[in-house]
This record gives structure tokens, C-alpha cells and sequence, in this order.
């Protein structure tokens, strides 16, 4: 003779808080027997036993003591909530710590403190030159020798002016060792690694949105589709 189960998947034994205990002699067992009768909405009233955790002080010593105390209750439950129910009993059930979820996001969040941190050290104080200019080496021929000098440039009149009104092209930096050529020169490098960055953190970015995309996707969907090819 086949051995009877539980209609709703439940451990009887873990259900009733007694070990070894048949389905056949639960007192839910009739109820989760006509389970295949219900909608995954109906609700049905079953008997569950637990342990709750309650104080008694002692007038000797003044101390509270923890003590278990067994209450029987009654649960109302549908298909959908006793299946939750069971697996969350027997599935041995997994949490965001299991898949390293939160250390990961804490590990982002602080990595983005450093980052601002960072940010601000790189910029305040320093000068990070524009798109479109670069700077150039050139050298002048004179009748003592030839000079190298150095000047920051653009295709577009984006520098403000030693003496004229309008915008020029182009601002002198002088010879190699000057502090103007190793400034302007650094601030090209500021400015190609803060683009750098930029690329960076859109790739980030968008790891994110996907990340986030994997939550929002309907379960359902996926459900379907897997049963589909399994059929």
C-alpha cells in the first residue's frame, strides 16, 4: 500500500512538533487531501503547532529565564501560501547573504565614497584643460641657436585673452621646465583620464541597469517559457 503524503507538500511532523508523525494521523490531513480541489486563491484552515520563546521572573533571584512554550493555532492558507510555506520548510531556503548579494553592494557603495574622495583630490585646485586643445612643442630658429617652447592650442577660440577682447586660439606655455607647460600639459592629462572615467563608469552604469533588469523581469515569463520546452 502506497504511503500517504501530504497533499500541500508539508512535513506533518515539523507542521504538529511531533516527530515521526504520519500523514495519515494529521489532523489537517483530510483538508490537504481535497487540495486538488481548490484555486491556487481558495483558503482552507489548518492546525499548526509552534514554539514561542516567553519570560517568567524567579522572586528568589530576580532573574527572567527564557523558556519555550508550544501553542497550537489555526492558519488560514491558500495553494499558493502553503506551497511558499512548504518550500520555505523543506527548500531549504537561500538568502541574499547566501549569494553574496549585500557584500557586494556594500562593497560598490564604498567604492564610490573612495571614488568621490578620489575625485576631489584629482580636480580641486588643478586645472583641467577643455575638449579640442592640445599642446604643442615648437622651436624657434634665432642667430644664437634654436629655442624649443611650448603652447596649448584649439581649432576654436576658447582661451581668454592677455590683452585683446576677443578669445584666441592659442596661449603660450613658454620653454619645457616652465610651470605654465607642465600645468597645461597635466591638465591634458587630467582631462583625458576624467573621459577615461567617464567610459568607466558608464560600463558601470549600465552592469547596473542590467543588474536591476534581472529583478524586474517577470518570474512568470520565464516559468512559461521553461515549461514550454520541457514539454
Amino acid at each position: 500500500m502506497p504511503r500517504k503524503k501530504c497533499g500541500f507538500g508539508f512535513s506533518c511532523a515539523a507542521m504538529l512538533l511531533q516527530p515521526g508523525l504520519e500523514p495519515k494521523d494529521c489532523p489537517n490531513y483530510e483538508i490537504c487531501g481535497s487540495v486538488s480541489e481548490l484555486t491556487p486563491e481558495e483558503e482552507v484552515e489548518l492546525i499548526r503547532v509552534r514554539e514561542v520563546q516567553w519570560q517568567e521572573a524567579e522572586a528568589q533571584y530576580q532573574q527572567a529565564q527564557q523558556q519555550w512554550q508550544r501553542i497550537q493555532e489555526r492558519i488560514r492558507v491558500s495553494r499558493q501560501r502553503a506551497a511558499l510555506m512548504m518550500l520555505m520548510e523543506r527548500g531549504c531556503p537561500q538568502s541574499l547573504e547566501n549569494f553574496g548579494v549585500m557584500d557586494s553592494l556594500t562593497a560598490i557603495e564604498t567604492q564610490i565614497q573612495v571614488l568621490r574622495s578620489h575625485l576631489e583630490q584629482f580636480t580641486q585646485g588643478h586645472y583641467i584643460a577643455p575638449d579640442a586643445c592640445e599642446a604643442h612643442r615648437y622651436n624657434v630658429k634665432r642667430p644664437s641657436g634654436i629655442y624649443w617652447y611650448n603652447k596649448l592650442t584649439s581649432r576654436q577660440a576658447l582661451f581668454e585673452p592677455e590683452e585683446r577682447a576677443d578669445k584666441v586660439k592659442v596661449i603660450h606655455l613658454s620653454h619645457d621646465d616652465d610651470p605654465r607647460n607642465v600645468e597645461g600639459r597635466l591638465g591634458i592629462e587630467r582631462r583625458n583620464r576624467l573621459h577615461q572615467l567617464q567610459t568607466q563608469l558608464r560600463v558601470a552604469e549600465e552592469a547596473l541597469e542590467q543588474a536591476a533588469s534581472l529583478l524586474n523581469e517577470p518570474l512568470e515569463l520565464v516559468l512559461a517559457y521553461e515549461l514550454e520546452l520541457d514539454s
